[in-house]
């Protein structure tokens, strides 16, 4: 935590946020770890530095167990993008209170496949977040380690279009469009951060531009798709 900080003041644009990251069932929860994530939270605002908490939290099978408690002191520590979230399904209270905080789950299909998290795409939980409501976005998680290699999200992408028949390319570009509105481009106090997320492109600042810039694109993707694949009546 010194060092991340020490990190940010030298090297501010290199440094977003801070995550704690490794086998979520070998390692320390986060209730564990609340005192020192109390004072690192302490010395951010005393050397007036924004580093938001983006943790993971909830990459395991259990139901009220140590690790699946991890989700409920990452909203408790306001943490703006849960990494996983994979047992979130399972607290419908939960799923409300990250709707209401506007946390983004950062989903990781393959990744849970692969960890024996889930049998095959047909039975990850995302589809029932999103039908809930639930913002979220696809992620690779560990490409290198996962044999994506070069291709990485490419793999998340196809295998979610395949797997899930209510999704389609509306929804991919939802998940996409959701991955650059909670991206840290810039750091943002949390009320800048809320008219970030309310606003999406209208807002200001370097999200603001980067969601016009990813509109514009999607637009000349979803003409090409149509000029590409489309039949006239």
């Amino acid at each position: 935590m010194r060092r991340c900080l020490t990190s940010k003041k030298k090297y501010p644009d290199l440094i977003a946020g801070y995550d704690l990251v490794g086998q979520e069932d070998l390692g320390r929860t986060l209730r564990d770890l609340a005192p020192e994530l109390l004072w690192f939270r302490a010395q951010c605002t005393a050397a007036k530095v924004t580093l938001p908490f983006l943790f993971h939290a909830g990459e395991c099978l259990g139901d009220g167990d140590a690790t699946d408690q991890n989700l409920f002191d990452a909203i408790l520590f306001k943490s703006r993008r849960i990494g996983h979230g994979f047992s979130l399904f399972k607290h419908p209270i939960l799923i409300d209170e990250v709707k209401e905080k506007r946390i983004l789950i950062e989903s990781c299909p393959i990744s849970n496949e692969v960890l024996r998290l889930t049998s095959s795409i047909l039975s990850h939980p995302l589809p029932a977040l999103l039908s809930r409501g639930v913002a979220a976005s696809l992620s690779n998680d560990d490409p290198a380690l996962l044999g994506h290699e070069t291709s990485g999200l490419t793999h998340d992408f196809w295998q979610a279009l395949q797997g899930w028949e209510n999704l389609g390319l509306a929804g991919l570009g939802s998940l996409a469009q959701n991955s650059v509105q909670w991206a840290a481009f810039d750091d943002h106090e949390d009320d800048k951060w809320v008219n970030i997320l309310e606003n999406g492109e209208n807002s200001e600042g370097i999200n603001a531009k980067r969601m016009r810039e990813w509109a514009e694109d999607w637009e000349k993707f979803c003409l090409w798709v149509v000029e590409e694949f489309g039949t006239s009546s």
